[in-house]
This record gives C-alpha cells, structure tokens and sequence, in this order.
C-alpha cells in the first residue's frame, strides 16, 4: 500500500509539472524571440529579484506539510487548524515586510546595484512593482498548495500548477501582441497568479470540511512548533538560494543583461531535468514523517535505499544525454545565437551528477525532522560557491557562476552522505555496490554510444532502449510488477 501511495504521488506529479515544464518553454522562447536578449534579461532578472519573498515561505510551507499530514493521520483536527490558521498570518505577515524592503531596493537602489542599460531603468521599476505584488499572492497560494500536499492531494495541486501557466502563457500572448511590454507582462503574471489563488482556495477550502480560516485558531504554540521545525527548513533554503538563485543577480550586477538570458536557457533545463530526482523524492516528505511515527526504522531505510538507488539509475542516463546534445536542444527550443548557453547548461549537469546521489536523503531528512544536521554543510557550500561565484564572474564571466555551483554541489553532496548514512544505516561499500556501481556503468557504456552517434533521434532511441533495459533487469520485480499493474490498470 505505502508503494503504491508513493509511486501514484510520483506518477501524477510528473504528469502535471511536465505540462507546466512545457508552458515555461514556450513561455521563455517567445518571450525571447518577442523580447530580445537584453529585454528579456532584465524581465529574468525582476523575477529572481521578487521571487526572494518565496524563501521566507519555503521553511513555514514545508512545515506545515509535514504537520497537517501528521495530524490528519491522527484524526486531530483542531491541531491541523491550528497550524494551517497560524501558518497565514505568519505567512501574510513575512510577505508583507518583505515586499516593502524591497520595494525601497526598488524605488532608491535598482539603477545604482545593477547593470540595467539607462533606457530601461523605468521600465525594469514599473514591471519590479507589479511583481511585488504577485509574490504576496503568491506566498498565500503557496500556504494552500503545502495543505493539499499535506493531504497528499498531488492531482490537486498539479492541475491547478498546471491552469496557472497556462493563464499566464495566454496573458502573455495578449499582453505583448497589445505592446503593452514589460509592464503588460507583469500584468499577465499577476492576473495568473489571483485567477489561480481563487481556484486553489475553492478547491482546497470549500471542498473540505476539516479547513476552515479563522483568528480563533491561530495561537503562539502552533507557531512554535512551526518555527522550531522550519527554522532549519529556512536556513537550506536560504542556503540553497546562495547557491543557485543568487547567480542571477551577481550576474545582474557585473554583466549585461543579454549573460543573464544565457543563463536563464540554461538554468531552465537544470531545473527541469533536476526535477526529476523530485519526482519520487517530492512525495516522501508526508510518508517518511508517517514511517517516523511509527518509529519503523527498518521501513525507513530500505527507502531511503531503494528511492535513492532508483533516481540515480534513471536520470545518470538522462543526465549524460543532456550533456552530449544540450546544444541541439537549446537549438530547436531557442534558435541559433545563443552558443554561451550550452557550456553553461553542461556545467549544470556536471552538478547534477553529484546532486542526484543525495536528492532523495535530503528530502527524508526533513521528514524524519533532522534537517538541522546538514545546515552547516549547507552553508559552507553555499559559502564556497558565492564567494568563487562573485571572483570568478569577474574573471571568466557568466561561466564563472556556474562554476561555482559545481564546486559546491561536490561539497553538499560529501557532506550530507556523511550524515545521511548514519541516519539511514547505510556504509560507503553498501552505497557503491548497491546504489552507484550500475548507474556509473550504463552512463559510460551510453557516453560511448552518444560519442559515436551524432543524431539527436538515434540518441534518444539509445536512451529508450536502456531505460526498457533498466526496468526489466535492474527494478526489484516487486517494484516491476507494482508498476506493470498499474500501468495497466490491474489490481495488485
């Protein structure tokens, strides 16, 4: 039963982010195309700078998941309000500080932090203001979206994702074929975000009878237990904001606009190939807090095996795929003229290599509540990768940054196995033979064969070929047949 759980999450939450990926191409190509590299650098560049109000929620956000699934699987309902109550104001309050600090930044500092060519200093302020906005609809959205992940409603929550980008895509359209520019595609990204806030409270609320909003239930215990377990959940995020969101306002900063759009192609396909170590690992937050509850260690740890072997089984081979032909994708996805794209995303995937080996125990760290044994390695990491982040882009330029993030994410991922196999009753001979010695030898036999083969379509025949290797020779046949059947739709 609990496999079945988890691998439906997995299944329906990389259904519905696929098609949102997909939105998000088309939504950054024809910006692109409509845009220009300088335009659209600056649009890329208002985005990270207002998305920032996000990591005060991702610690409250998380905690609140873990929480709400832990009390509706009790049958605690007062518990669960409280907490989903105390969650927005804290929520509300946070976003609303946020937003004013940063739009003094906005008002007093852009033009005198960043390198924003003077003919587009005004627009880049008009588009940061309507930003603004969108991020406090966008912290209460989110608030929503961690209950209905707490209840483990990933349907739910993948179509409404799913509704948002598609709304924000035809604003968009409408926006820029009007002319309205900067400011009307900010406009189109804060209609999409009120349109979706209303769906996601009427299907998560009114659908309900255990919710319900009300000053009475929020209280200082709630908020306590929400701090003492997000605290940690804030400091990785915040961590993690140094290692990888940051990049694009030190480049910002040192570099013209067109370096960040370069960067933007390039960080879209990290971001997407990276969520798949998510797909399994975005679900185990709710189930490994259950698995905790009945302090089933055994359970645990052959998760945190088996989850862990799988992910790095399965994308290895992505992973080299995208490095071989990433500059055949960004052509059919962007066009010609943005060669600085490619070394860059490939820099990415070297990172992911390492990133993909601790996707999943870092994820279970949060739900077993242990996160704080892997903040201060978050830190040096996120230490290392600024500080060669901000000499190296002076030195080398936007590749610099990448860098950065490569160095570091070595570092996490020493790290954080050093705890993770304490935790999870693991050793470095369990690891390699169990988890690493497979992946590593399909990679390399598929490396040679890409080397050899120029066709991008030859390649991803090759690439389906080993994942139909994959499931048939190296899934345990529990897991095959689990997956067979409900493909097929076959009880188990």
């Amino acid at each position: 039963m609990l496999k079945k759980k988890i691998l439906s999450n997995t299944l329906i939450n990389s259904g519905g982010k696929l098609l949102s990926f997909l939105l998000q191409l088309f939504i950054i190509a024809y910006l692109i195309k409509t845009l220009g590299k300088d335009t659209y650098g600056i649009l890329a560049l208002a985005l990270a700078i207002s998305a920032n109000t996000n990591l005060l929620e991702a610690g409250f956000g998380l905690s609140v998941t873990k929480y709400v699934a832990e009390y509706h699987a009790k049958g605690d309902r007062e518990s669960l309000l409280k907490i989903v109550n105390t969650n927005f104001l804290v929520s509300t309050v946070l976003a609303a500080l946020f937003s004013v600090i940063l739009l003094i930044i906005n008002e007093f500092f852009l033009d005198r932090i960043f390198f924003i060519p003077a003919e587009l200093i005004k627009d880049a302020k008009g588009l940061i203001r309507i930003l603004i906005s969108l991020s406090i609809i966008e912290f209460w959205s989110a608030s929503i979206i961690r209950i209905a992940e707490g209840f483990q409603n990933y349907f739910l929550v993948r179509i409404i994702e799913s509704v948002k980008w598609v709304l924000r895509a035809g604003f968009i359209v409408i926006a820029t074929a009007m002319g309205y520019g900067l400011a009307g595609i900010g406009a189109a990204y804060l209609a999409a975000g009120v349109l979706t806030l209303i769906v996601l409270y009427l299907a998560v609320f009114a659908g309900n009878s255990s919710l319900a909003i009300g000053i009475r239930f929020m209280n200082m215990d709630s908020f306590k237990s929400l701090f003492g377990f997000s605290i940690w959940i804030f400091l990785s995020k915040m961590f993690a904001f140094l290692a990888y969101r940051i990049d694009t306002i030190i480049i910002g900063i040192f570099l013209p606009p067109a370096n960040i759009t370069y960067y933007n192609i390039a960080f879209k396909i990290y971001e997407i190939v990276r969520y798949g170590f998510s797909l399994l690992s975005s679900t185990l937050i709710p189930v490994t807090s259950e698995l905790n509850a009945l302090a089933d260690k055994v359970r645990l740890n052959l998760l945190f095996q088996k989850a862990t072997r799988y992910t790095v089984l399965i994308m290895y081979p992505v992973l080299a795929f995208v490095f071989f032909y990433s500059e055949t994708l960004i052509k059919l996805w962007i066009g010609d003229g943005f060669e600085p794209a490619t070394s860059l995303t490939r820099l990415f995937v070297i990172s992911l290599f390492f990133a993909a080996v601790v996707s999943i125990g870092s994820e279970m760290m949060v739900g077993l509540n242990r996160l704080r044994e892997l903040i201060l390695y978050s830190g040096i990491a996120s230490a290392i990768n600024l500080i060669l982040s901000i000499i190296l882009v002076k030195k080398i330029g936007v590749s610099g940054v990448v860098i950065g993030t490569v160095i570091g994410t070595i570092f996490i991922m020493i790290s954080y196995l050093y705890s993770m196999m304490k935790v999870f009753n693991q050793s470095i001979t369990s690891l390699w033979k169990d988890i690493l010695v497979r992946p590593i030898i399909i990679t390399a036999l598929m490396s040679l064969l890409f080397l050899s083969v120029g066709n991008i379509y030859l390649a991803i025949l090759i690439s389906a070929a080993s994942f139909l290797f994959i499931f048939i020779f190296m899934i345990d046949k529990e897991d095959r047949d689990l997956i067979y059947n409900m493909a097929f739709l076959r009880k188990a």
